[in-house]
């Protein structure tokens, strides 16, 4: 998977990157609120989030918005990130903090929610078989996982006019070249799969329920509930 090199630049990127974002994302604000008010419309009891490749606490921090007395353990492998996510989340009590990389297995517990935002594209096929059936070991029964994702086209015609119209976009955002440049490095490191491919694997993990609840052009949010639950009375 390359972890090291992953690592390495997104340390490099950690200091700019929420403010960045935006820039780089074109429809972020959709993209990150979403998720989390279509699952707090399902239910709200999630006791236990485990928020996977959590750089600086991005999305934790719209889950947080929704279910403020869950317990949240943020996950990355960068050093930087989880700094800025500390800080971020500094004074609360309910938040823990652990560099790893979680491709070689996630934290020891049951979760209610495991989400993740932005991450799992970097892993191999194979790699990402193995993290969909650990998420869904780990998932107490009728737990959610909420993956927020990059994802190619279902035909590489579209894909390509996907990245074109993305690619430039974000030159015409106002980022300097250089921060620019670092991007297309970490792009380098994407292993992009179809919005249909990710389904069937984690259908293939053993989610009962599993659909896109958002799409736009790259970019998806993903929801696989471990099994069916009945919407709040």
């Amino acid at each position: 998977m390359g972890i090291d090199k992953i690592r390495d630049l997104f340390n490099t990127a950690a200091l700019k990157y929420d403010e960045q974002r935006k820039l780089f994302i074109p429809c972020f604000d959709d993209y990150y609120q979403t998720g989390a008010s279509f699952i707090s419309e399902i239910r709200g009891d999630f006791r236990s989030v485990l928020d996977l490749g959590a750089g600086t606490g991005l999305l934790t921090k719209y889950l947080v918005e929704k279910f403020p007395d869950a317990t949240y353990t943020l996950v990355d492998a960068s050093e930087q990130m989880i700094e800025i996510a500390r800080t971020r989340f500094e004074g609360k009590r309910n938040f823990n903090y652990l560099i790893s990389d979680y491709s070689g297995g996630l934290p020891s517990g049951i979760h209610d929610l495991i989400a993740s935002a932005l991450s799992i594209h970097h892993l191999e096929d194979k790699a990402k078989m193995s993290l969909y059936k650990d998420i869904f070991n780990n998932l107490a029964d009728g737990g959610f996982f909420l993956n927020l994702d990059q994802f190619n086209a279902s035909s590489e015609f579209m894909n390509d006019h996907f990245n074109s119209y993305w690619y430039n976009t974000i030159i015409h955002s106002g980022i300097v070249e250089k921060e620019r440049e670092l991007w297309l490095q970490r792009r380098e490191l994407d292993r992009e799969n179809t919005i249909a491919e990710s389904i069937a694997m984690l259908k293939q993990a053993g989610f009962r329920s599993v659909d896109c609840i958002y799409n736009y052009m790259k970019f998806g949010v993903i929801l696989a509930i471990k099994q069916n639950v009945l919407p709040r009375g």
